[in-house]
């Protein structure tokens, strides 16, 4: 496969041994077969060199990228087909783009599990539970005697008034008020 470049000039040299005629008098031609027409490139062949200068192919625009050429010799008066071979027209120089996207300067946030668990969070021992048990013993107050924190609430002013100061004071809600709550059940 010969290759001819769109983007810069080619030229077709090869050796030619002619016997039988007069080398010095033989012509050379290059013959690039297209799709509508046919090219035709002088050469000369000197001391049994034989050169074709090409050009750039980038102006023809009825050639396909693939085809035939040929090398056509005539000596004394003689034609002679000594090479063909197909040809593929090609680009020496190319030039790729690759497009890179510009990342945004937000951080981004992927979520890729979310785990709930429908339990009260322990309450260690430096815990408000803890400290609201200590302000009733301070108090005098033996919640064990009640059972459970609702008969506490119940029946103990006191407590109740302890309790919900404790809680109002401490802005304590949700979650923390189960696990403070449920510390102090586990004293009753």
């Amino acid at each position: 496969m010969f290759k001819l470049y769109t983007d810069k000039n080619n030229t077709f040299k090869c050796k030619v041994l002619v016997e039988g005629a007069n080398g010095s008098t033989a012509l050379a031609r290059l013959v690039v077969e297209g799709e509508t027409h046919n090219l035709m490139f002088d050469g000369h062949i000197k001391e049994g060199l034989c050169e074709v200068t090409i050009g750039k192919f980038k102006n023809f625009d009825n050639f396909k990228s693939k085809g035939n050429i040929k090398l056509e010799v005539i000596a004394d008066d003689t034609y002679f087909i000594p090479w063909k071979s197909e040809y593929k027209l090609e680009q020496s120089k190319v030039v790729t783009v690759e497009m890179i996207e510009e990342k945004s300067s937000k951080p981004l946030v992927e979520v890729t599990e979310i785990s709930y668990t429908n339990s009260v969070p322990k309450v260690s021992s430096n815990s408000n539970g803890e400290k609201l048990y200590n302000l009733l013993v301070k108090e005098n107050i033996d919640i064990s005697r009640y059972g459970n924190i609702s008969n506490l609430l119940r029946y103990n002013d006191k407590a109740k008034k302890i309790i919900k100061g404790y809680l109002n004071k401490n802005k304590i809600s949700g979650p923390l008020l189960e696990s403070t709550l449920k510390y102090l059940s586990d004293k009753v």
